[in-house]
């Protein structure tokens, strides 16, 4: 066990964010005891439908707000512990990657600025240092030395997300932390800034945590992924056992929402109905089970607890052990779209060839 808990680089425990609402009393519970581990080197993803809370949880790992409740630690250290100065040196090594990388850039700096900002507040380097700094980071992201002299407005949205994270590395991070980094971006450039992602990851010993609702992204990038449904994590395996065979009825709507675009074919697994309930009033016991289609009764009363379901697996249902629960395979046989299809078999062919080469 204590070999296991030293290659753990960041872990919550009982993690708990709620909002109050306006003057009506009510509260939010936006994230509502997330209890995770990530491991040194890995990718590790939250998945989720919008309103679940993955944005407040991401910010949380890092501190940029304050937990109602729990706790965040980083290296052995919570940082809820740390003073002012110890908690700007624990940032440098926790860093951020925006899901917009327009609104994330300030537009009255230059891309030399803003990427030599970090070298200012954490490094001791002198100004002529910083700009050759800054050359090598640009460069390193597939940009070159001399955009540093342009604004962000000058570039497209997958170059403003490469001086995103050329900014991130300047620090020299340990934890690099993408929220939806690029849900924003045309796919062909998606697969560019996901395979610099991939490579800075092995060639700066990143460990990355990424949040994402492409399934073919997730699957593509990630060890380990964390499903959430309503602040709480629902599953938690390792990413092909989770796709092939998902062990929550949530996890399975998610990978059967993939569409069926041509007519007269059949949906595969179980159609996900009606909305996400509000996290101001979730629903009782489990809080899928208004949505979900194998609930019992004892699902709308009592709430499961997140357990062990098979190695390295956990899940938060009832009947996870006699449900048996339709994954990726189920959406091919179904005819699901083509182009996501032909996605997720170029991402299994990538990290076939990745093992490969490193066997």
């Amino acid at each position: 066990m204590s070999d296991r808990r030293r290659d753990i680089v960041i872990e919550t425990q009982d993690l708990v964010r709620h909002f109050s609402s306006g003057g009506s009393g009510r509260t939010v519970r936006a994230v509502d005891g997330v209890s995770l581990s990530v491991e040194r080197g890995e990718t590790f993803a939250i998945v989720r439908e919008s309103g679940c809370g993955k944005s407040t949880l991401a910010r949380l790992l890092l501190r940029l707000i304050e937990p109602t409740a729990g706790t965040v630690v980083y290296e052995g250290r919570d940082l809820s512990s740390l003073s002012p100065r110890q908690m700007r040196a624990a940032r440098a090594r926790l860093q951020f990657v925006f899901q917009d990388p327009f609104s994330s850039l300030n537009p009255r700096m230059t891309v030399g600025t803003l990427v030599g900002e970090p070298l200012i507040v954490h490094t001791g380097l002198s100004r002529s240092e910083r700009r050759t700094r800054v050359g090598e980071l640009l460069e390193r992201v597939g940009l070159r030395a001399e955009h540093a002299e342009r604004y962000p407005h000058e570039f497209s949205g997958g170059q403003r997300q490469r001086v995103a994270i050329a900014r991130a590395l300047a620090s020299e991070p340990t934890v690099l932390v993408g929220d939806e980094p690029v849900s924003a971006l045309d796919v062909s450039v998606q697969a560019q800034i996901i395979n610099l992602m991939e490579e800075l990851k092995s060639d700066f010993g990143l460990t990355l945590v990424v949040i994402a609702h492409d399934l073919a992204v997730i699957r593509h990038m990630s060890d380990r992924v964390a499903v959430m449904y309503l602040g709480e994590i629902v599953e938690l395996a390792p990413a092909d056992a989770l796709f092939d065979a998902p062990g929550h009825p949530y996890t399975e709507a998610l990978i059967a929402a993939i569409p069926v675009p041509r007519p007269g074919r059949e949906e595969h697994g179980e159609a996900l109905g009606g909305d996400i309930p509000s996290p101001l009033a979730p629903p009782s016991g489990c809080r899928f089970h208004p949505r979900c289609p194998y609930a019992v009764d004892r699902c709308t009363r009592e709430k499961p607890m997140l357990e062990t379901a098979g190695r390295g697996r956990l899940v938060a249902c009832h009947r996870q052990k006699e449900l048996s629960l339709a994954g990726v395979g189920a959406a091919v046989a179904a005819g699901a779209n083509e182009k996501a299809l032909r996605r997720f078999e170029l991402y299994r062919q990538h990290a076939e060839g990745n093992a490969a080469g490193s066997g």
